[in-house]
């Protein structure tokens, strides 16, 4: 009679270690993946992780400096903000390591992306979801753009992890800590109120499944991110620095042609075609679990926080249309709602599956072998037509070459006087220019916009030769901007034959960037 308790209570424990086993395991693999891509890929597909690496290494130097000479046709030369400051100050240490700042960098971003996964798996568990390593799996199935983007140099990622610890706080109501978390957001990222953002959907979710109105939450982290920009080392200029966001979210819905200036390819929306190729089960996932929970008798099972995850998810995903920059947000939530709806269903399906056991446990390995096919079919690791190329293979391998501008800017710092101003066409090219070449300055980059606010005609100028709408005029350049030096990569030079005649003068080249001195 003494051993009939402990026989479940060892069954109890044998799962768990089988649990806990799994988890280990499964972050491992997610270690192996994030790390072994940071220090094996000869470059970034995403060049922004450059400017990013840098700026760490020298905020030590630089302090709160509220000048950025190094953007001359730039509101930043004289009113920099740096509106990422809590990334690159936990960037900053490991910039310091060795005397190449992007390895450290690299290191960095690697910790966070598994430190977003990780989160999604606390979450899931803390809230009482079944196989919480499986929906905190689920992101790495979304897509291999995805899975890239999960492991850029960029601050994102750390507000993809900010964002999950505040559903946390949504779902047990702590408005107080939603309102420090807000505070804390206003100096890690660019985009302040997406826990704001969030927040009023949850609530309006929360309301829908009986749950009562909480206004607290949505008001506090509203509350807490306005005293964030106020009481910031760089305010006022974080005012400034928001509102120029809310410029480039409009530019991008008004295309190229309405702005007259290219933005970066995450803010204009995919053609539905190139969106279902690029993140498949986000298509398909979505409009399921929404049509799902739209379904009167399935709703009235759910929970109410399951339905503010739900009505979250709705919000995100219609940003994501929008600007499919926010699919880090949407593929979060995907992944939450799915489990917080399996969590509520689970009592409606276990007299089913102890019926059928059988039946459950194929169900069961149906659902990780899709799983894993989508995870596969992301990294491009599966038998393909000839040609295809994985996403993920494909923006860590050929759309990650190495940095263009290293002999250029060696010969700029022999050449050339400190602080110099080098005319870059592209604006592109700036994360790495000013990550190689930082002893000069240049013209624009990382967002036009900050130019477009600085000086509209000499920016539109640019773009307008650039684009080559207008003859590619060494004399205009002059005119217009105090440099007599141009730079560009080798590559984009060969598009623009007025470089060939005077008053260009080629000065310096190699494989991957040419230099021009206008005479």
């Amino acid at each position: 009679m003494s051993q009939g308790p402990a026989g479940p209570g060892l069954l109890a424990r044998l799962r768990a270690g089988r649990a806990s086993l799994l988890a280990g395991l499964f972050f491992l693999y997610v270690m192996a993946l994030f790390g072994g891509t940071a220090l094996l890929q000869r470059g970034l597909f995403e060049r922004d992780g450059y400017y990013h690496a840098r700026l760490a290494q020298l905020m030590l130097a630089r302090g709160l400096s509220r000048a950025f000479p190094w953007t001359q046709l730039s509101t930043w030369r004289t009113q920099f903000c740096d509106k990422e400051f809590l990334y690159h100050l936990g960037m900053m240490p490991f910039a310091q390591l060795g005397g190449d700042p992007i390895l450290g960098a690299r290191l960095f971003a690697a910790l966070l992306s598994v430190a977003v996964l990780l989160a999604l798996f606390l979450v899931l568990r803390r809230h009482r979801v079944p196989w919480p390593v499986f929906f905190a799996a689920l992101p790495l199935a979304a897509g291999g753009l995805f899975i890239a983007r999960l492991g850029m140099i960029r601050s994102h990622v750390l507000s993809m992890a900010l964002l999950l610890l505040g559903l946390h706080f949504l779902l047990r109501r702590n408005w107080k800590a939603l309102a420090v978390l807000g505070f804390a957001y206003a100096w890690s990222y660019t985009m302040p109120f997406v826990l704001v953002m969030s927040a009023v959907p949850f609530a309006a979710g929360l309301w829908l499944g009986r749950g009562g109105l909480d206004w607290r939450s949505p008001a506090a982290a509203g509350c807490g991110a306005v005293l964030g920009l106020v009481v910031h080392p760089y305010s006022p200029l974080t005012l400034e620095t928001f509102l120029t966001y809310v410029q480039v979210f409009r530019l991008g819905l008004q295309g190229v042609g309405g702005s007259g200036v290219e933005l970066g390819n995450e803010i204009y929306p995919y053609a539905p075609g190139v969106f279902f190729d690029i993140y498949p089960l986000v298509v398909i996932l979505v409009p399921l679990v929404l049509l799902l929970t739209l379904g009167p008798s399935l709703r009235r099972k759910l929970a109410p926080e399951t339905l503010g995850l739900v009505c979250t998810l709705a919000f995100w995903s219609a940003m994501t249309l929008a600007a499919p920059r926010f699919v880090e947000y949407s593929v979060l939530l995907l992944a939450l709602a799915c489990g917080f709806v399996a969590r509520d269903l689970r009592p409606e399906l276990a007299p089913w599956g102890a019926r059928h056991p059988g039946l459950w446990a194929g169900a069961l390995g149906l659902a990780v072998a899709v799983l894993a096919g989508f995870h596969l079919r992301a990294l491009g690791l599966r038998l393909d037509p000839p040609g295809f190329r994985g996403f993920y293979v494909h923006y860590q391998s050929v759309a990650a070459p190495p940095r263009y501008f290293q002999g250029a800017s060696a010969w700029m710092t022999e050449h050339l006087a400190p602080g110099e101003t080098v005319i870059n066409l592209y604006w592109d090219d700036f994360p790495e220019l000013f990550y190689d070449g930082h002893r000069q300055h240049y013209l624009w980059g990382l967002d036009p916009t900050y130019s477009l606010r600085e000086d509209a005609q000499r920016t539109l100028l640019l773009e307008q030769m650039r684009r080559q709408q207008r003859p590619l005029d060494g004399r205009a350049l002059v005119q217009a901007f105090p440099s007599r030096h141009l730079i560009c990569r080798a590559q984009r030079a060969r598009a623009f034959p007025a470089l060939e005649l005077p008053p260009f003068r080629e000065v310096y080249r190699d494989e991957s960037a040419v230099l021009y001195r206008i005479d």
